[in-house]
């Protein structure tokens, strides 16, 4: 099962609509091309963020159907910290720093650390051993140091591998360096590979023939026409069917009422995710949640 959770630790401070707090030149600046000393403030902005640490992860639970537990989380930023304590929204930044290869390596590796470090922490505290889904960037999949920051960062945490795996959204576009250094980590270090948000726009049917996924994460929209839509249900069947040919497993999201919980355990859907199961919580609620929830270490 799936723990998507979250490492707020910064709920007391406000939060502003908008990212003038970080940008010194406004949003307005965000509606045109920037100029060469705005985007070098806020890619300093950014980094400097970045560098202290002052990213607010956050999670949300997945079940695992048939087993009634939770012992996987997906992470994610949900917010920066800026230097006046204020929490922006991360979309936005993570836009900026997803067009910069310097700031896509910076933020992916310091949130690699991180949620890793922070998977084991909680693990320990709950007594279970929590799996952590980490959202990948492709630039970072793609980079030369790729491959050797995951194999130091399970070395040096010790987060097992077996308890550790990459989401790849199939909108992302993977170069053949990318598709390599997955396949690497997948067969010689023994990370799992999640290919997300499946079955949105033209599904990347050509990734799965180049990247050894081991599971398809439906996308939310595929839940909010289950169980009225015939021909939906139909297609989710079909998907599961697919997943089965391929040795694959699927998560389904967006499962927020007991009919479609029902629907996806009936049919034999691995895993699902939404507002039913669990929203995103604490630090200290993830931590009672594993308890509750997730497998005690020795058990299987």
């Amino acid at each position: 099962m799936y723990i998507f959770i979250a490492f707020s630790a910064y709920v007391g401070y406000n939060i502003p609509n908008d990212t003038s707090a970080i940008f010194p030149y406004g949003t307005a600046a965000a509606r045109r091309p920037a100029r060469k000393e705005e985007k070098t403030m806020e890619h300093s902005a950014i980094s400097d963020m970045i560098l202290r640490n002052d990213m607010v992860l956050q999670g949300q639970p997945k079940w695992t159907f048939g087993k009634n537990t939770c012992n996987t989380y997906e992470v994610f930023v949900s917010h920066f910290r800026n230097q006046d304590g204020n929490l922006l929204p991360s979309l936005p930044i993570i836009r900026i720093v997803e067009q910069d290869d310097a700031l896509t390596q910076l933020f992916s590796i310091a949130l690699l650390w991180e949620a890793a470090r922070q998977t084991v922490r909680i693990s320990n505290e709950a007594n279970t051993n929590l799996t952590l889904s980490l959202n990948l960037l492709p630039k970072f999949a793609e980079s030369d140091a790729f491959v050797e920051q995951v194999r130091s960062c399970l070395a040096e945490t010790s987060l097992q591998n077996k308890h550790f795996q990459f989401e790849i959204s199939e909108l992302q576009d993977l170069n053949d360096d990318g598709c390599a250094n997955l396949n690497y980590v997948h067969d010689e270090l023994g990370v799992s590979l999640v290919m997300g948000n499946f079955g949105t726009r033209n599904t990347n049917m050509p990734l799965l023939t180049k990247v050894h996924f081991d599971l398809l994460e439906l996308d939310k929209s595929y839940a909010a026409r289950i169980p009225d839509d015939a021909l939906t249900c139909k297609t989710v069947i079909a998907i599961q069917h697919m997943a089965d040919t391929l040795d694959m497993k699927v998560c389904a999201k967006g499962v927020n009422n007991q009919d479609q919980f029902e629907f996806f355990e009936e049919i034999g859907i691995f895993k699902g995710q939404g507002s039913l199961i669990g929203s995103a919580m604490s630090l200290n609620d993830l931590i009672e949640y594993a308890k509750r929830y997730a497998l005690e270490r020795g058990h299987r």
